[in-house]
């Protein structure tokens, strides 16, 4: 099983970035190969008709699409911010949505997030799941949100609390089953 795993923030000691590396040793654990790539790999211009009419993709659009491709399911950790996701995180869908054939239809997708605050942005994997769905990915049905995220992670890439990491290992083998029975589908 392959998987594309990424953070979509740019800050280098993103505490989403955190969360989606504890997904990822998880799933490799698991046996799956995965590829972790860098928010900053997919840095686009905003979506442009014209460029599109052109049938001009950037080169980030590009980049994403190629990788996406190659990947049976992706493991995303977002930021909640006003209540929603990153715009960034939004116009990498919309690019990626252009291209034909669909990059996204029948892959899978686990959705995470962490946050400093008590509502571990929930509300955002929400808006998240809109998109995805509509371009055809099967949302795992559960979420993973970690409220007091600083809190709650240790400094080695873990949880303090052991009830979190069993909560994420459960989840993580649940969606690579989920994947795994679908690609075999």
């Amino acid at each position: 099983m392959k998987l594309l795993a990424f953070a979509a923030s740019h800050r280098a000691q993103s505490i989403n970035r955190k969360l989606a590396a504890i997904a990822v040793t998880v799933a490799k654990e698991g046996g799956a190969t995965v590829d972790f790539a860098e928010y900053g790999d997919f840095d686009m211009p905003i979506y442009d008709d014209e460029m599109f009419d052109k049938n001009e993709l950037p080169a980030a659009a590009t980049r994403f699409v190629t990788r996406l491709k190659k990947a049976d399911g992706i493991i995303l950790s977002s930021p909640e911010y006003n209540w929603s996701i990153p715009g960034s995180l939004k116009n990498i869908i919309d690019w990626a949505s252009v291209v034909t054939p669909n990059p996204f239809a029948g892959k899978t997708a686990l959705l995470l997030s962490a946050s400093p605050s008590l509502r571990a942005g929930a509300q955002g994997l929400v808006h998240l799941k809109v998109p995805l769905e509509a371009l055809g990915v099967f949302v795992f049905p559960r979420v993973f949100t970690l409220a007091r995220a600083q809190e709650a992670l240790d400094g080695s890439q873990g949880f303090k609390d052991a009830k979190l990491t069993r909560e994420l290992e459960q989840l993580v083998k649940e969606f690579m089953a989920m994947t795994k029975a679908l690609r075999l589908a």
